[in-house]
């Protein structure tokens, strides 16, 4: 349960790990006042149209993307949920 995910922290939630449609492009937490999303397992966070600012995860940029690893996808929601669930318990 420590997001963000992936050796690079590019994906906020176990939710878009899960599923790549979900991945935000450019993202950001509050770290002033974080708040946990204990539904989607990861941080609550904010997308953007695009980069910009220091605190705004950019997933464009060399050593930074959040692509690959799309085995969730074919996994239906009911399963996604179902895996995303069980995963909370460990």
């Amino acid at each position: 349960m420590t997001a963000p995910f992936l050796h690079n922290g590019s994906i906020p939630t176990l939710e878009a790990l899960l599923n790549s449609t979900k991945r935000p492009t450019y993202w950001e937490r509050d770290f002033e006042n974080p708040i946990y999303d204990f539904e989607n397992v990861g941080w609550r966070y904010k997308t953007h149209l695009k980069p910009g600012g220091k605190t705004v995860y950019n997933t464009d940029l060399p050593g930074y993307g959040n692509y690959g690893h799309f085995f969730g996808d074919k996994l239906n929601d009911v399963e996604r949920k179902a895996v995303i669930e069980y995963l909370k318990t460990l």
